[in-house]
């Protein structure tokens, strides 16, 4: 187990020394100096998030257009845009590699998962 963990924080820091993560977290301290900014952006997050992993039967359409709305007006603030699209690449950068994680790793679920 000592190697996993020594190869998990590896993994770590090798996503805290990109380039993208670094310009993440210079973003992240602007948008956190601007806190009616950062109470924006994070409302919207927050109601992204919930579309996201609500079990409630939601109109799927209205909401998407509703946030497709804010996002468009949200992302006319450049920081806002590159701050997003930055989060959304790290993102897809943890989830490709636990997909990987989980496609390498048998552990016979398939009849489990249907």
């Amino acid at each position: 187990m000592r190697t996993i963990e020594e190869s998990t924080q590896n993994l770590i820091r090798s996503i805290q020394d990109t380039e993208e993560y670094q310009r993440y977290q210079k973003l992240q301290k602007i948008v956190e100096a601007d806190p009616e900014l950062r109470g924006k952006l994070n409302a919207f997050r927050r109601r992204v998030y919930q579309a996201q992993t609500s079990e409630e039967t939601l109109d799927y359409f209205s909401e998407q257009s509703r946030l497709g709305a804010d996002a468009t007006e949200l992302r006319k603030n450049e920081l806002v845009d590159e701050y997003l699209k930055t989060e959304l690449h790290i993102c897809r950068t943890i989830q490709k590699i636990a997909f990987e994680l989980a496609d390498a790793i048998d552990l016979d679920l398939d009849e489990v998962l249907e």
